[in-house]
């Protein structure tokens, strides 16, 4: 293990290792402690140390320079676990591919973060490259709370191969520049036709009021996530709905679809939005929101409140400059996409961890991480370098120009619910969460989400991207209507009548 350089840490650690020294020793069946060794003079001496386990551990960097392995958070994960722990990031920009490579190549570490079941995910997990833990997790007393609801749906054929990255199912929100929005002259937009509105002023009628033609209404990216809220908020199902004869339809082939696509293509034709979307890596999404450029961000209600830190840090710009909102109403009322308790699982490999022995290992460092102390580390970092408290034990984060834990937090799976600090909130803060509290009753349920289809795994990948293609062509008028049925009939063609037909019967076999 590495050995702490910074005294001061030393003390903040020990109160925190005292209080998991039950938990010092990793064992096979959940959190064990060694018994004490008595010498032959018949008494006990102060137990030894125990050598550290080894964990080695791939997640996801969004800014390309994560979290060292010697940062002060590190050094206290491991303080409290009693693990060595290597760490390796992929950027999230590339990460599906990545990671899809290192699968193929058999060259995985112990510990895995899963970003979603793809096709390729799924047949690894169905070839044995990674670990069922179906009848193990619950030996574990911290995972063995896991929502169950929400392990079904990570699992693959019935299956459990990971613990869930835990998500609020209401997060999904709309970030502001409320400033902009007072300059203007209109109020927070209540339907989609007056969000159409917004953005239409934030384009044209100078709402940073620098007398310049330099502002349009949104950013987009790559990343679809946008797009879709936007399709569930016209009507349109979250990736299945059940047709009338109880078939599941895909979101893309129904009516509310193609009435979100026009809408989104009136906002591409109009520049209310960035026409470079579809080649916007991630990790330039937030920029141009950050830069005064754009003014609305749809994506999860707390980057509100990250932009208005930034603002404040960065610009010395006023607070409460930046608002957050849940989505406007549709044609078919309030609706809103949500989450599915999860982004993704943490899975074990059987290449970083080859042995039953090894497969337990790492599930009971998973089991310690989501005590309340590891939790707070992951989440936090260390008091006094990475966050303060005040007197109400409220907690405030410090500000960085680069943020040293970045990645830290992606393996963290937080099944268990209420450990951690509670922050010292500013305004637009308490407000995104009562947002993702009000989300909770529009959210609209994928009924297939815990389901798996033989040819999806197959050929989902390829699919998906045919539908996603003909999105970004259709939106930017490389394709009409017609066209665009024409490529679902394809998809149809190509697999995705048996995909269908797959879900479908898995669909009604969970319901009898």
């Amino acid at each position: 293990m590495k050995k702490m350089k910074k005294t001061g840490l030393i003390c903040i650690f020990l109160a925190l290792t005292i209080v998991l020294a039950a938990c010092a020793i990793p064992g096979t069946g959940g959190t064990t402690t060694p018994p004490a060794q008595t010498g032959t003079d018949g008494n006990t001496p102060a137990p030894q140390k125990a050598e550290p386990k080894k964990i080695s551990i791939l997640a996801i960097t969004f800014t390309g320079t994560p979290i060292a392995e010697d940062e002060p958070a590190v050094l206290a994960l491991e303080e409290l676990t009693g693990y060595d722990i290597t760490l390796e990031f992929l950027l999230n920009s590339s990460y599906e591919d990545q990671l899809n490579a290192r699968m193929a190549a058999q060259n995985l570490p112990a510990l895995v973060a899963i970003t979603g079941k793809t096709a390729s995910v799924i047949s690894n997990c169905r070839a044995g490259a990674f670990w069922d833990i179906t009848d193990h997790y619950k030996n574990y007393p911290n995972l063995a709370k896991a929502n169950p609801i929400v392990m079904n749906n990570i699992s693959i054929d019935g299956r459990i191969y990971g613990i869930y990255r835990a998500r609020p199912l209401g997060r999904n929100a709309i970030s502001y520049r409320k400033d902009w929005l007072e300059n203007v002259g209109l109020s927070e937009p209540k339907t989609m036709d007056e969000l159409y509105n917004v953005l239409k002023a934030f384009t044209y009628n100078d709402p940073d009021r620098n007398g310049q033609d330099d502002t349009y209404g949104m950013t987009w990216c790559k990343y679809f996530g946008p797009l879709d809220q936007i399709a569930v908020a016209f009507g349109a199902p979250n990736k299945w709905g059940e047709g009338a004869d109880g078939k599941l339809i895909p979101y893309f082939d129904t009516p509310e679809f193609m009435e979100s696509m026009k809408y989104i293509r009136k906002l591409y034709e109009e520049g209310l939005i960035n026409k470079d979307y579809a080649a916007m890596e991630t990790s330039d999404w937030t920029k141009d929101f950050q830069n005064s450029k754009s003014g609305v961000h749809i994506d999860v209600s707390d980057q509100a409140w990250r932009f208005q830190k930034k603002f404040i840090d960065e610009q010395q710009m006023p607070g409460d400059i930046v608002w957050v909102m849940g989505m406007p109403e549709g044609p078919k009322g309030k609706r809103v996409l949500p989450t599915s308790g999860h982004a993704g699982f943490v899975a074990i490999s059987k290449n970083g961890a080859p042995k039953e022995s090894d497969m337990k290992d790492a599930l009971n460092f998973l089991d310690l991480c989501n005590t309340k102390e590891c939790q707070n580390i992951l989440n936090w970092g260390v008091e006094g370098i990475h966050y303060d408290l005040n007197e109400k034990g409220e907690a405030t984060r410090r500000s960085f120009t680069q943020d040293p834990m970045e990645g830290f937090n992606q393996f963290m799976t937080n099944v268990v619910d209420g450990l951690l600090i509670q922050e010292a909130l500013q305004p637009v803060q308490k407000r995104h969460l009562e947002v993702q509290a009000e989300n909770i009753q529009y959210c609209i349920g994928n009924p297939a989400e815990p389901l798996t289809s033989d040819t999806y795994a197959k050929v989902g990948s390829q699919l998906d991207q045919m539908i996603n293609d003909a999105r970004n062509q259709f939106v930017a008028g490389q394709l009409d209507e017609a066209g665009f049925k024409a490529v679902v009939a394809n998809w149809y063609a190509q697999g995705g009548q048996a995909i269908c037909d797959e879900y479908t019967a898995a669909y009604k076999a969970a319901k009898n």
